[in-house]
């Protein structure tokens, strides 16, 4: 213990008080830290990525996350918890607060003096909302910084544009507005995201909406409970594959600013769903009617572990009989959601500036049917895009 603890005395050993992230960057005094107020820093700020609300903050809001004093909150934000994944969570945490310390590097000051000339008073909301603006933009709107030195720019003295009010308890209506102006202010040295990294992007949340979204939009959503035939010999459905290929492709020619995603480890019948149990001695999780099988299963079956079989699928989206740039598309797009312990993988493709052939013809929805586009309907296919 004594090697990690705190002092402010010459010793040998312990973490110097006065080079934590905290103090060096006047976050937090001295004291504030002996008191545990980090901690608090990042109990608020891990109930904010976790809760599907903004929650206030007060002493209160934490004792009740705690279980300290009675109440809902511990059980929720349990729950929340176990929903996002943890790990997703502190490594998100961790590269959102990796990224403001380049910025404060890069800056050459520390984070009260870039935010502000004047001495502020508390300085730890005003840490949060800076932090909460760059988790929004790089977790949420799945964006990446794109102009470090403007970034610095744009956060010198921005604490005039931040609104904080005084007291113990800090609203959410507040907090809000807050980071909504922060978000404002710096999105224009952001970029979306040119890689997504399945192992820290979850897309929980996202795959949930998902779902609810295809009962109303069903010629934009399709899925498959696996990659594999259900006749007991576990094969490859090389066939299935290349019929998700082509269904991204033809929900991509539904309209310019489409978006159409498979989703492969989710049951389309419950007959599949039982199958796939009694097959691999498994239990598909409910949500909403959709049963999610998970593919986990059969990437081991067939690759070993989840992580080879993902990169054998990105490999195989290559040798599709589409345009290499489609091919890229896709390839940088798949998804690996882990929900509830069931890995799923979602293809998505947006729609081109003109329509996009599978082995030179044209497919499109209609409904949850694939059908080829008539040669005499091509001039309809291709006013569709021309109209924009």
């Amino acid at each position: 213990m004594k090697f990690i603890s705190i002092t402010n005395r010459e010793l040998e050993y312990g973490i110097k008080v006065d080079e934590i992230f905290w103090v060096q960057n006047r976050a937090l005094t001295k004291e504030m830290v002996r008191d545990s107020k980090d901690e608090e820093i990042l109990a608020d700020i891990v109930a904010y990525m976790a809760l599907p609300e903004v929650p206030r903050s007060s002493s209160e809001v934490l004792d009740e996350y705690y279980g300290l004093t009675e109440g809902m909150r511990k059980d929720e934000i349990e729950a929340a918890l176990r929903r996002k994944n943890p790990d997703a969570i502190r490594l998100q945490l961790i590269k959102v607060y990796d990224e403001i310390r380049r910025i404060l590097d890069e800056s050459g000051k520390r984070f009260n003096e870039l935010i502000s000339d004047q001495n502020l008073q508390l300085v730890p909301r005003y840490f949060q909302v800076v932090f909460l603006s760059f988790y929004e933009l790089m977790f949420v709107e799945r964006m990446e910084v794109a102009n470090y030195r403007g970034l610095v720019e744009q956060l010198k003295n921005i604490a005039q544009n931040i609104r904080i009010t005084v007291g113990g308890n800090w609203s959410s209506a507040n907090k809000t507005n807050n980071i909504r102006a922060v978000k404002g202010i710096i999105r224009n040295c952001f970029k979306p995201k040119e890689q997504i990294d399945p192992a820290v992007d979850s897309w929980l949340t996202e795959f949930e909406t998902l779902l609810t979204q295809s009962k109303t939009e069903q010629s934009l959503y399709d899925f498959k409970q696996g990659f594999t035939k259900l006749d007991g010999r576990g094969e490859f459905d090389q066939e299935c594959f290349d019929k998700i290929i082509k269904t991204l492709t033809a929900m991509a020619n539904h309209s310019p600013g489409a978006v159409g995603y498979v989703c492969v480890g989710v049951a389309d019948n419950d007959n599949h769903a039982k199958r796939v149990e009694s097959l691999y001695s498994i239990e598909s999780k409910e949500y909403r009617s959709f049963k999610i099988t998970g593919i986990g299963h059969e990437a081991v079956r067939l690759q070993g572990s989840v992580d080879k079989f993902f990169r054998w699928l990105i490999q195989k989206v290559q040798t599709q009989p589409i345009d290499q740039s489609v091919k890229d598309s896709i390839g940088r797009t798949i998804r690996l959601v882990n929900y509830y312990g069931k890995d799923v993988v979602l293809f998505n493709l947006s729609a081109s500036r003109d329509p996009i052939a599978y082995e030179n013809k044209y497919y499109q929805r209609i409904g949850a049917n694939l059908q080829e586009v008539k040669f005499s309907e091509y001039p309809e296919l291709f006013r569709r895009f021309t109209q924009v």
